[in-house]
């Protein structure tokens, strides 16, 4: 195709070779061919659309109301408090931020009421079904999420004389189900097993259960913290520095795997180290593919800390483990495993007691005895 006059586009000669840049404003892009040719002519078009769009948000934002919600969340993202949050904890904070900041952001942040908050966690308490006519799927999570990230914004904006109070306060959170639910054995040696899980995957799996780590932390574990009986690891979340004994599974996986000559323990198939949203698109993809459903990849870490409470450990000795800063979530396993040990201890107390008064057979209930009598009767109490 013939030269086309490109707008911001900077021929610039070098060592008898032309270079061109397309520069507006700040922005400086190197754009590589012939600028006779289509595919630069595309180039262009694409770089092109990304600054005019780019542009237009900045005009947007220059034109809000300086104390809205779309100001406040570029101004909190421009703050300390931001840059000091861990990459993790952003990209959590980030998924209530992107939907406060575009259906919200018009808001004023002065004149915003209570029961504006309250509307807004209840509407992000479900999501539409899977297919038109299904029921509303609860979501209490998502919304729950939702609010504790306002509640940090406008706290961030009481601070700074934006308004003299934090509606957000004391939100009564909805229920969940009590945290990410354990693997039980029979999904573990599934997921295991299955023809479908890679071997990349299957090493992930045998690390998540062996140290009780979060997914963010599994691939940035490096073979210089191994040394030879655990692994010390500085937790992105709470930047708590552990050290993990592996017991004989884990120590097993690590004295045999191949390194790849990878820094990280856990690598691609390719042998490349894994970027967390890929690693956790790929620990669901094949969790589903193994037919397993209702578990994720962070069930693992609560599946460590329940086997520990089941053998007996300590709140402190588990959070010596998992690095949980506050004993709030860990002593719900210590109570589980405590009350399932009574339980089978009390079971085994009347086991023992109908025994003795020779009212039980082996293999029979010791509490309810059929009644032999005749059909269609009930057990009878003994």
């Amino acid at each position: 195709m013939g030269r086309v006059n490109f707008p911001y586009l900077d021929t610039i000669p070098a060592n008898g070779k032309t270079y061109y840049y397309y520069r507006r404003g700040k922005l400086r892009i190197r754009i590589k061919g012939n600028p006779e040719s289509s595919d630069f002519h595309q180039e262009y078009l694409r770089i092109h659309e990304q600054a005019c769009a780019a542009d237009e948000r900045e005009q947007e934002k220059s034109q809000l109301d300086p104390k809205s919600l779309a100001a406040l969340i570029a101004a909190y993202r421009a703050s300390p408090e931001w840059t000091g949050t861990a990459p993790a904890t952003k990209i959590d904070y980030n998924k209530a931020l992107g939907p406060l900041e575009t259906e919200f952001g018009h808001l004023s942040v002065p004149e915003m009421p209570r029961k504006f908050v309250f509307w807004l966690r209840d509407r992000y308490a479900t999501k539409p079904g899977a297919e038109e006519g299904d029921a509303p799927v609860p979501t209490p999570r998502r919304a729950n999420r939702m609010i504790a990230v306002l509640s940090i914004l406008l706290t961030w904006a009481v601070n700074r004389e934006w308004r003299p109070d934090n509606p957000a306060l004391r939100v009564p959170k909805l229920k969940t189900l009590g945290g990410y639910r354990a693997w039980s054995d029979v999904e573990l040696a599934t997921m295991l097993g299955a023809s479908t899980t890679t071997d990349d995957i299957r090493h992930a799996v045998i690390l998540a259960y062996t140290t009780g780590q979060r997914g963010q932390d599994l691939i940035r574990m490096k073979w210089s913290d191994y040394d030879g009986e655990g692994i010390y690891v500085v937790q992105l979340k709470t930047k708590a520095p552990v050290w993990i004994p592996l017991h004989e599974q884990g120590r097993r996986l690590l004295d045999t795997m191949s390194r790849h000559n990878a820094e990280t323990i856990l690598t691609r198939a390719d042998g490349r180290s894994w970027k967390i949203d890929h690693f956790r698109h790929e620990m669901g993809a094949q969790i589903r593919a193994a037919g397993l459903t209702g578990i994720v990849t962070h069930g693992l870490r609560t599946t460590a800390a329940k086997w520990m409470a089941e053998a007996g450990c300590s709140e402190r000795e588990i959070m010596a483990i998992t690095g949980h800063t506050s004993p709030a979530m860990v002593s719900r396993y210590v109570r589980e495993a405590s009350q399932k040990r009574r339980a089978q201890s009390a079971a085994t107390k009347v086991t023992q007691y109908r025994l003795e008064q020779g009212s039980a057979k082996t293999g029979e209930c010791a509490v309810l005895k059929p009644q032999i009598t005749g059909a269609g009767n009930g057990p009878e109490k003994v």
